[in-house]
C-alpha cells in the first residue's frame, strides 16, 4: 500500500497525464517534460517502469505499434500488456522531449482523424492508457483519484494560509518590495495592452487559417489570464511560445516584437 508521500507523487504524474490528455499541441512539450519530471520524482513510479524496461525491446515494439499503410494514412496500435505500455510510451514520451523523435511529423505519420486532431488521437491512444496503466498498477480508481485531488487541494490552501500569516504587514514592507511589484504592474499592464492590439489584429486578418488562429487566441488568452494574476512565471513562458506560434502570422509580426522586447526589459538589472 502506497505511504501518502508516495500516493500523492503517484497522483501528480497522473495529474500532469490528464492536462496532457486535456491540452493542446502547442503546450504539449512542456507537459510531456513535466510528466518526465513527476516520474523521475516518484520512486515508486520509476521503479515500476524500471522493472518493466528489463525485458523490454523499445525499437522492436515501437515498429511493431506503428502501421505504415503506402495509399492511406498510417496508425499507431498500442500493446494489450500493460507491462509494454508503461515503458513504450515512457521511451515515446523521452525521445519527444529529447528531440530524438519529431513530435510533428510522428503526429501527422500516424495521427490522422477524420473526427478528431492529430494531437487528441495521440493523447487518446497513448497517453489515456499509460495512465490507466499507472492506476492499474498502484490500485488507484477515479473516485480516490478525485479524492486524492481534494486533499491536495485542502493541503494547498492550508500552506497558503500559513503563508499568508507568516506575510509581513503592510509597514514592514521594504522599498525593495514595493519596487518589484511596481516593475511586475509595468511589466504585466504593458503586456496586457500588446495582447489586446493582437487581439483585434488576429481577428481582422483574413488570411490565417483557422487551426493557426485558433491556437494563437488560444495562447493570447491564456497570456491574459496571466497578466490578470500577475504570475510572471508562466506569462514568460507563454511570450517565448509566442515567437513560435505566430511566426506564419505576418500581420503580428511587430506586436510579437514588441511583446519580447517587454519580456527582456522585465528581466534586465
Amino acid at each position: 500500500m502506497l505511504t501518502d508521500k508516495a500516493l500523492k507523487d503517484v497522483m501528480a504524474c497522473i495529474s500532469s497525464c490528464d492536462e496532457l490528455i486535456n491540452g493542446r499541441f502547442i503546450f504539449a512539450e512542456n507537459i510531456i517534460t513535466k510528466i518526465l519530471q513527476n516520474i523521475s520524482d516518484s520512486p515508486e513510479i520509476y521503479e515500476l517502469i524500471a522493472e518493466c524496461m528489463k525485458n523490454f525491446n523499445f525499437d522492436r515494439e515501437f515498429n511493431r505499434a506503428k502501421v505504415k499503410l503506402p495509399t492511406k494514412d498510417g496508425y499507431f496500435i498500442m500493446p494489450e500488456s500493460k507491462a509494454i505500455v508503461l515503458p513504450l510510451v515512457f521511451c515515446i514520451l523521452v525521445d519527444i522531449r529529447d528531440k530524438k523523435l519529431n513530435f510533428h511529423e510522428f503526429l501527422k505519420n500516424y495521427f490522422t482523424s477524420e473526427n478528431i486532431s492529430e494531437f487528441e488521437n495521440f493523447a487518446q491512444t497513448l497517453i489515456v492508457p499509460f495512465k490507466n496503466a499507472m492506476m492499474y498498477c498502484f490500485d488507484i480508481d477515479e473516485n480516490q483519484s478525485e479524492t486524492v485531488k481534494k486533499l491536495g487541494d485542502d493541503e494547498d490552501n492550508q500552506e497558503q494560509n500559513d503563508e499568508e500569516q507568516l506575510q509581513p504587514t503592510k509597514e514592514e514592507f521594504n522599498v525593495e518590495d514595493e519596487v518589484a511589484n511596481q516593475k511586475i504592474d509595468w511589466f504585466t499592464s504593458g503586456v496586457d495592452i500588446v495582447v489586446k492590439q493582437m487581439f483585434e489584429e488576429l481577428k481582422a486578418d483574413k488570411k490565417v487559417n483557422a487551426d493557426l488562429k485558433s491556437d494563437a487566441l488560444y495562447l493570447l488568452n491564456a497570456i491574459l489570464n496571466c497578466c490578470e494574476k500577475k504570475d510572471t512565471n508562466n506569462l514568460s513562458a507563454y511570450i517565448v511560445a509566442v515567437a513560435y506560434v505566430f511566426k506564419p502570422i505576418k500581420s503580428l509580426k511587430f506586436l510579437t516584437k514588441e511583446l519580447k522586447a517587454k519580456l527582456i526589459e522585465f528581466y534586465q538589472d
